[in-house]
Order: structure tokens, then sequence, then C-alpha cells
């Protein structure tokens, strides 16, 4: 971003939301700093999260609007529920030479909650502590009638630390995911020969040979499982980048659209609470409103704080789901018209996110996240994920890149 200014053409002040006297800081930056040094970690349910909520609230009314809040309960985390799943299929392994029915009957259904559980719908979610969590709406209607819904989203909550943080550890975690779902389904797949070879009479031998296969490839969810439980246990980031610098530039397109309408199109600026727990805020919202939104458009703002802005092309880690083509199209036009807005499109592999939660479901959906040199976040899942790891000049960038996909939209765009 080093000598970047001249591309950055808005300078956005925060003088507009000043009341009773009180002055704060200006630039688009300011919330961002706000939420990751004064309020700092935001876990789902904790009352960091809950003071950003009210943060926001009380932003979004200092312009005159009259936000909704939608409370509801969401788990603290999933990484207990990634550790059950591994932990189902690894005992049934360890007790087959003791009862091979229990064995089987533990990976066999182990391994069906492994997968929905990468496919971003945790099985063991209910199972995990639930708090009070939030979501805030902010809607913008249009000024001539209303053609289109256009919903784009931020997540206020942070994620938790874990130790493949750095650069050397997150290169590989694609194969690491990869890797994994290889043994396990090597594992669910000997678990049914030896139960069969156990029910036909299989020679002893041969099954002991199976198992002592079955135990070397359970090194690798073994490790997986060892990842998880620092995950679970680890404390949640500052979450300047994620996702500090996605609230800031929404709060700024609240600004901006509140003083120019859009012409044709219905605008939901959402805040959403829990999005590190299996995408909690953003479920809550489509459930509450699924007959408002039904064939609305959704963009994602996550991680926007360093870099150039990218768009995610697919996203998921098995099978990726492709982000809605229209959407597709409409970022392709904007980038052909200020190729200075973005770095174009990636493919997210590393988590899965509130874009994936909707993709996945069917919907209309689209993430914008940001990248410098790397092709991933810079600090992700780190305690250095502060203010610090936000530049202002991506943000105004975002803003711009964002203010060219909604009048795009708004004029028509989505062909």
């Amino acid at each position: 971003m080093e000598g970047s200014e001249n591309i950055l053409h808005h300078t956005v002040g925060g003088s507009e939301g000043s009341r009773g006297g009180r002055q704060r800081e200006r630039g688009i930056a300011w919330p961002a700093r706000h939420l990751a040094r004064e309020i700092g970690p935001r876990a789902p349910g904790s009352n960091g999260e809950r003071s950003a909520a009210r943060f926001v609230e009380k932003e979004v009314r200092s312009l005159g609007l009259e936000p909704e809040v939608q409370s509801f309960r969401a788990p603290t985390t999933t990484a207990w529920s990634e550790l059950l799943v591994h932990a189902i299929p690894l005992l049934g392994v360890a007790v087959f030479p003791l009862n091979s029915h229990a064995s089987f009957v533990l990976v066999f259904p182990g391994f069906l909650f492994f997968l929905l559980e990468y496919y971003g719908r945790s099985p063991f979610i209910w199972m995990q502590a639930h708090r009070r969590s939030e979501n805030v709406i902010s809607r913008l209607k249009p000024a001539r009638e209303e053609r289109r819904k256009l919903v784009v989203i931020a997540h206020l909550d942070t994620p938790r630390t874990a130790f493949y943080r750095g650069p050397a550890f997150l290169w590989m975690i694609r194969s690491a995911f990869l890797l994994d779902f290889a043994c396990m389904a090597a594992l669910f797949m000997l678990s049914a020969v030896a139960y069969a070879g156990f029910l036909l009479s299989m020679e002893s031998e041969t099954l002991d040979f199976i198992w002592y296969v079955s135990l070397i490839i359970s090194i690798v969810p073994a490790l997986a499982f060892i990842a998880l439980l620092a995950k679970a246990l680890g404390s949640s980031t500052p979450g300047g980048n994620d996702n500090a610098s996605g609230v800031a530039v929404l709060l700024e397109l609240v600004r901006t659209y509140h003083r120019r309408q859009p012409l044709f199109t219905e605008l939901w600026l959402v805040w959403t609470g829990g999005a590190d727990a299996s995408g909690a805020g953003v479920k809550r919202l489509l459930r509450r409103y699924r007959r408002e939104l039904r064939g609305a458009y959704f963009v994602v703002m996550d991680g926007v704080g360093r870099g150039f802005p990218v768009c995610y092309r697919r996203e998921g880690r098995l099978v990726p789901f492709r982000a809605n083509r229209r959407l597709i199209g409409v970022v392709k036009s904007v980038n052909d018209t200020h190729a200075h807005y973005g770095a174009g499109f990636r493919r997210n592999n590393l988590y899965l996110g509130e874009g994936f939660q909707l993709i996945s479901r069917g919907r209309r959906a689209i993430t914008v996240s940001s990248r410098d040199e790397s092709r991933y976040p810079r600090y992700w899942r780190c305690v250095r994920d502060d203010y610090d790891n936000i530049d202002v000049r991506s943000l105004r960038l975002s803003l711009d890149l964002m203010i060219a996909f909604i009048d795009s939209i708004d004029r028509g765009g989505l062909k």
C-alpha cells in the first residue's frame, strides 16, 4: 500500500454523530481503534461483544436512525464440537479389540458428524455453553420504487487464537484439512471392512492387521485433535483486522447512504454477533427475516483492513461453494472501471465465514476481504491482530469499492 494515497478518492470524516458536546477523533479508523483497543477481545456472547453492539447502536442512533437490535442465544465457540467429532471416531478405533459392535457404532456416525462439522453444520453445538448475543440492523429505504434488497454484513465478534497462526503454518492448513479428511474417510472404510469381517468370522490375524493400520492412520486425526484443543483453550484476539475493520467501513456506509439514499435498492446494514460460533448471528438473521430477505443479495465484509480489497469467488474447505454469479459480475464491472479499487478474486479455503454460511444455504452472497503481499490474512487468529494491524488506506479503499459496488447494483448492474 506504500505510495497509494493518490488512488484513494474518499477522505471520510467522522464529525457526523457528535452529540451533547462529545467530540471524537475524525476518520474512518476511529471505530476500529475503539473496538480493538478500548473494548478489546469480543468473543461470541461476551461482554466485549455486547459492548461493541452498544457502540454501533449508539453511532447509528446519533445519525437520527433507529436501528433494530435482534437478541439471541449463541454458543461461545464451536471448538468443542470440532473436538468431539474427532474424538468419537478415534475412540471407536481404540475399542475395536474389545467390542467390534461398539467400535462400528462410534466410527460410522462419527464420520458423518465430521462431514457435518466441516460443512459448517456443527452437530454438537447444542451441547456447548450459550450466552446472549446480538445483531444490530439498520435499514435504509430507497428514494424511489424498491426493486431489490442488498444486505451488507460485518461481524462484531473476534476469533480465538491458535498456535497455527504464523505464515509457516498457514500455508500448510489447506493440506492439513485434506489430509485430515482423507484419514477420517480411511478410518471409516477400514472400520466397515473390519466390522464386516468380524460378522463373517474373518481370521483374527487379518482383523488385527486392519486394526494396526487404523491405529497408524489415526495419528493424523489425533494431531488435529491436539490442535483443536489448543484452539478451544485459547483466548480471543483483539480483532483489529478481523473484524473491527469491517465494522468501521460499515459505519461509514451508513453515514454515506443516510446522506444520499439509493434510488431503487433497499439497503440493510447488519452488524452480526456470533460469527465465530458457526455464523450464529447471520443464521438468526435469515431465520427471523426469512420472508423479507427472500431473493435478497448479501455482501459480507470480513477483514478489510490490511492490503487491497479482494472478493472470494469460492469458499469452503472440502468442496468449495461458488459465490453468486451476478455479484461476481458486478465486482468484475467495478474492477474494469476502477482497476485500482481491488486486487481481483481469491479462493477462501482457510476458514468457514459468514459468506460460506450464506452461499452453502443457497443465498446470493459474496465476501469482500483484503490481502497484502501474502495470500493469507496477516496475523490471522493471533493476539497481534490489534489496531496496529489496520492500514487506514485499506479501509478507505474498501469503502471506495463498496460504494462503487452498491451504486452499480442500484443502477441495475445485476445481470
